[in-house]
């Protein structure tokens, strides 16, 4: 029985008959694979000698670039012939001013597979683990982005949206049978690859940081979150969704049950509290920790009679439009450095937005509290004096809550 010509396009373009393979990874030169790649994505299609010039030699006219091609072509067909097909002269054909893939050669083309696998996954008559199983063999075939060595190129970065949109789909499904099934460590492998592939859905983070609260990992769950983050606020200026926040919860509370669990040493648990980084400067916090020490201010401020107040400096450009976000990123850790040293150890900060700072003061008048807000401002001023951005405060006294 012959073999049968497998092609793989996701995470690159590679060739096998029998035991011989030809991929992009061992070739230097771009254009053959190109070529080889749009003839076989479109190989229900004879391509014009015209669109493929366009293609190849964007720009070019005239009959050099049409006898460039034409060398081109013979070039792939030799790289063909290193695999040992019995008609690899025919595999492309030439009519009447175009080019085609010789579509009467049976191949195996893993977007194919992939496609079919997700469309079987989602039957509804299936069963949980006939589900399951079809959606890891499915991810399997998924090693990247399609063609991902070409991604530049125009044709190819309208198909990697298509690709990637099933594949995250597909992740989503698999992780929920697998959390269903309390199979935390297959879960924990299938979204730690998801995030190489794409590190910016927060679907995987949130199942993967919830695979490793599950076994027990939380310090692992909380350096995961910590990242994630960063890389949401710092690169795409969001904040975690409702839902990711609550796993959050989950972990800080998981975290205090481990502390609590490792020692009954009320000096012990001193020591871990109080920790010489913390001591200095303003304390900055998490929106949720920020929260959370809100409402116990409000409620201590309720029953003492003592003032605090909500204090917040935002950026901006200077004609009130919002800054490109890699300047407004540096200027705002810069900003937070200001803040951390002018302020004291009682005061409380965190991030709001990507253009905003909140503070809780406690101080005795809304007058005092903006005499530290002018002094951040005054030694941001002094220490970045070009900083383009133009940096707005406002206080007022937090709502007290009635216990």
């Amino acid at each position: 029985m012959k073999p049968i010509l497998q092609i793989r396009m996701l995470g690159g373009c590679s060739l096998t008959y029998g035991d011989k393979t030809i991929s992009d990874a061992n070739y230097h030169q771009k254009k053959p694979w190109m070529l080889l790649a749009y003839l076989i994505t479109f190989r229900s299609q004879e391509i014009p000698v015209d669109e493929l010039i366009n293609l190849l030699y964007p720009g070019e006219q005239g009959s050099r670039p049409t006898g460039a091609l034409k060398t081109l072509v013979y070039r792939v067909r030799e790289m063909l012939e290193e695999l040992g097909l019995p008609d690899s002269r025919d595999m492309i054909l030439v009519a009447r001013g175009t080019y085609a893939w010789n579509a009467g050669v049976p191949i195996q083309l893993d977007t194919d597979l992939f496609e079919l696998a997700c469309q079987r996954s989602g039957a509804a008559w299936l069963l949980p683990e006939e589900r399951l199983e079809l959606c890891l063999s499915a991810l399997a075939m998924y090693r990247g982005d399609f063609l991902s060595k070409a991604a530049g190129e125009r044709w190819v970065g309208k198909l990697i949206p298509c690709y990637r949109s099933m594949y995250t789909r597909l992740v989503q499904t698999t992780a929920g049978l697998l959390s269903a099934q309390e199979r935390w460590e297959e879960l924990i492998q299938v979204c730690g690859r998801a995030i190489q592939i794409d590190g910016y859905e927060e679907s995987f983070y949130y199942y993967l940081i919830r695979g490793l609260l599950r076994t027990g990992q939380t310090r692992q769950a909380l350096e995961r979150y910590k990242r994630m983050y960063s890389i949401f606020y710092t690169e795409l200026g969001v904040t975690p969704s409702a839902e990711m926040t609550e796993l959050y919860r989950e972990i800080t509370q998981e975290s205090s049950r481990d502390t609590a669990r490792e020692t009954e040493d009320l000096a012990a648990v001193s020591r871990f509290l109080l920790r010489e980084d913390r001591l200095s400067g303003a304390f900055f916090c998490e929106l949720e920790v920020f929260t959370d020490i809100y409402n116990l201010e409000a409620r201590s401020a309720a029953r003492s009679g003592r003032t605090v107040y909500l204090a917040m400096i935002s950026a901006s450009m200077r004609d009130a439009t919002v800054p490109p976000l890699r300047m407004l990123n540096n200027y705002m850790e810069k900003l937070a450095d200001c803040i951390r040293d002018t302020l004291r150890r009682g005061d409380v900060v965190s991030q709001y937005s990507v253009t905003q700072y909140i503070l809780l003061l406690p101080v005795p008048s809304a007058e005092k509290g903006q005499v530290a807000l002018d002094r951040v401002i005054s030694n941001f001023t002094e220490k970045y004096p070009r900083c383009p951005l133009l940096l707005r405060t406002s206080i007022r006294e937090i709502d007290t809550v009635l216990v």
